[in-house]
């Protein structure tokens, strides 16, 4: 019975995190409401893909969501973080501020019209992403990350 308690004790003190594939697939998604939850129950703002080793924020500034890049930022999210694999810098390192001031460039550019195929020549096709980069306010909404992570950067 007293194992019990202490057992249970421990799952209230401690709680349980949730998985950082949930906080990351969230992120990809463009799913603020579901981020915003991740992270009030304590998901890792800092946690990383394998494959180019970015992290959540690298996601939301590339996709162009200001709302989920400040959440994952009050959180406490690396914006200086340039993205590893295998803790080895290599061609993908990029901080978030960069994916952000790529897409701007995209963005500002090229005609609408034309921004699909540029991205999917550069193996940038998911939906999300295209979906962001031809809204009429992406303009808008890369110049606010942008600054948010230019005012990140200078407190770190």
């Amino acid at each position: 019975m007293f194992f019990c308690a202490l057992v249970l004790s421990l799952f209230t003190v401690t709680g349980c995190k949730p998985n950082p594939a949930s906080l990351m697939a969230a992120v990809r998604a463009d799913n603020t409401e579901e981020v915003k939850k991740l992270i009030d129950k304590g998901a890792d703002v800092n946690s990383c893909t394998m494959l180019n080793g970015w992290s959540v924020l690298h996601y939301a500034a590339m996709n162009g969501n200001v709302e989920i890049v400040q959440a994952l930022l009050n959180a406490g999210a690396n914006p200086i973080y340039a993205g590893t694999k295998d803790g080895q810098a290599n061609s993908a390192a990029r901080r978030p501020l960069d994916l952000a001031q790529g897409m701007l460039n995209v963005v500002t550019g090229l005609q609408s019209s034309e921004i699909e195929a540029v991205l999917r020549e550069n193996g940038l096709d998911d939906p999300v992403l295209l979906k962001s980069a031809k809204d009429p306010n992406a303009e808008d909404r890369y110049e606010k990350i942008i600054v948010l992570l230019n005012n990140a950067m200078k407190v770190k």
